[in-house]
Order: structure tokens, then sequence, then C-alpha cells
């Protein structure tokens, strides 16, 4: 089953698209800060970043970027960028910048295009 990591510190946003990626298929790991974020990242070593760029200071989403492109362990995860901010273009590290609001069925194709179809546990297999 193929691992996602969202980093999202509003909670509700988080919950919702936690509940649906899940429901797509993905194991998805939440972090609600870039601190246990990059942690988690560094532990788990998912298939791919979710993260919210305007993220609250001290450690906001470029400072996530800048700590996940020096370490050379985590630093070839790819993300996706979610941000309402207008960005000039992709950050170092990431794949697509995804503006919200956006509708889910976009992340949905957007995650597809880069992992392929979730990967659905196989029957005994445990989660």
């Amino acid at each position: 089953m193929q691992s996602l990591l969202l980093v999202e510190d509003d909670s509700d946003i988080r919950e919702s698209l936690a509940s649906l990626l899940r429901e797509e298929g993905y194991s998805v790991h939440e972090a609600a800060d870039p601190t246990t974020g990059l942690a988690t990242l560094r532990s788990l070593r998912p298939d791919l970043v979710l993260l919210d760029y305007g993220l609250p200071l001290p450690e906001d989403g470029e400072g996530f970027l800048r700590a996940k492109a020096a370490d050379s362990g985590i630093g070839e995860i790819p993300v996706i960028l979610i941000t309402g901010y207008a960005l000039p273009s992709e950050k170092d590290g990431t794949v697509a910048v995804l503006r919200k609001p956006f509708d889910f069925d976009q992340l949905a194709a957007l995650i597809q295009e880069i992992l392929g179809p979730p990967q659905k546990p196989r029957k005994g297999a445990v989660a």
C-alpha cells in the first residue's frame, strides 16, 4: 500500500483529507506541524508528501522543504505543495503545486499521476 504524509496545521482540513485519501486506498500519516512532519518523514519514509506551504512560523513550509532537501535520506521523496499563496513556480523537491481551494478529485488524480493507482493491501495483510 502506498503511503502518504499529510502535513497540514488546520485539523479540519487534515482530518478530512486523510479520511478521503484512506478511502481511496492510501496509508496516510498525519502531522500538524513541520517539526513533527520532518520526524515522521525521516522515520517512515512515505512515498509522497502533501505539504501545506502556509504553515505557521517558525518552521513553515519553506523551512520544511529546506530541511528535507538537506537530508540525503529523505531529499528525493516527492512533495505536492498545497497552498492558498501565489507561488512563482514549484519549489525545490516539489513535483506539483495545488492551489487552495481545490477539488478532492484533482488531488486524487494528481497523486495517481505521480504514484500510479492505489495499491490495495492483499487479503490477510496487516495494514
